[in-house]
């Protein structure tokens, strides 16, 4: 059975994922993960450590949003999320390709479909991670959607913009938008309705797309857009995941961990910080993950300032005394010319 980072770091299905870490009691410190399958959870794996009657219980329960449960004396933190944001763009005009560099700047895997060879060769000069030169209704009918999938619809032609659109509406999403006129777009609405798309759910799409920040240039209507597309995303209450490229180095940090398990001088390499409660003005939600090197270094914020000062602290402190027991602290941050105010809940786990 694969180990707990190993499984998300490597395994690169477009899976949904719940991760199980218990917090406090006498199990705390172990871990389960499972992916989704309908509306129920199948474990992927699970520490000898991690009680096999909670995971079971776990498994049985759709999970849409993170936080903690109590469960025969363990407190745990449930966080479901899927493998990294998804920006999918259908089209590659000059908004397109500014939207591109943006969401590639904020770690967004991006997919363009474009039917012409030419303009999906700009998308690939412009950084997309995945171009795919077919007609849109064919590209879409292959391609899944989830709660951390975006759909941008900016194509050519209005044709094209409604071919889109039915597809979409088929398939889970975190945002939909459409660039267009206010007129042209209520116009599609109408249109959506009739065919017999459900109300609600095309009342819900962003057309015309972005925040209205006045923007003209294509560059401006791109930071629009993708504006509107975090704030969207943010507000969902699923889990945040892992940073790029921090499971893969928390693998390498269990497995170093396993090969000096024998030894009289086992010490902790780096330590997870995770954000598992928070209340007021905090400004990271719980998931948020850090990981402190032994050096002193570190991947990834918990939000900077007066409480990351405090995570960097005691994490180190840890490193140099050897401790291999994880912790929860809790961090005031009273109002303030430096502080937002509110307090999180922080879980240190020594790997």
């Amino acid at each position: 059975m694969p180990v707990f980072f190993e499984s998300i770091a490597y395994d690169k299905a477009n899976r949904q994922l719940l991760a199980a870490w218990v917090i406090e009691g006498k199990s705390a410190g172990a871990k389960a993960l499972f992916t989704r399958e309908g509306d129920r959870y199948r474990q992927v794996c699970r520490e000898a450590t991690f009680p096999m009657e909670i995971a079971d219980k776990i498994g049985g329960v759709t999970w849409n949003q993170a936080g903690m449960i109590e469960e025969e004396g363990e407190r745990i933190f449930l966080e479901p999320f899927a493998e990294g944001r998804k920006l999918v763009i259908c089209g590659g005009g000059h908004v397109a390709l500014s939207l591109i560099r943006l969401g590639v700047m904020l770690d967004f895997a991006v997919t363009v479909i474009e039917d012409r060879e030419e303009f999906a060769g700009r998308a690939r000069e412009a950084g997309a991670h995945h171009v795919i030169c077919r007609p849109f209704s064919d590209a879409l009918d292959e391609m899944c959607g989830d709660l951390t999938t975006a759909f941008v619809i900016m194509t050519r032609e209005h044709a094209h913009d409604v071919t889109c659109l039915r597809k979409i509406l088929q398939k889970p999403y975190a945002y939909a938008g459409m660039m267009g006129s206010r007129s042209r777009t209520g116009q599609i609405r109408e249109q959506m309705v009739r065919e017999g798309y459900e109300e609600r759910r095309v009342e819900q799409l962003h057309m015309p797309i972005g925040l209205p920040i006045g923007s003209r240039t294509p560059e401006e209507i791109a930071v629009s857009v993708m504006a509107e597309l975090i704030q969207v995303m943010n507000s969902l209450d699923t889990g945040e995941g892992f940073p790029a490229g921090m499971c893969e180095e928390l693998d390498d940090l269990v497995k170093k961990e396993q090969q000096t398990a024998h030894t009289d001088t086992q010490e902790p390499s780096g330590v997870l910080a995770m954000i598992v409660e928070k209340s007021g003005e905090a400004p990271r939600r719980p998931g948020t993950k850090m990981l402190i090197r032994k050096d002193g270094s570190f991947l990834g914020t918990i939000g900077g300032g007066y409480a990351e000062a405090e995570i960097l602290k005691k994490a180190n402190e840890m490193l140099r005394e050897g401790c291999c027991e994880s912790r929860l602290i809790r961090i005031g941050m009273k109002k303030g010319t430096m502080q937002c105010g509110g307090e999180i809940s922080v879980f240190l786990l020594p790997l």
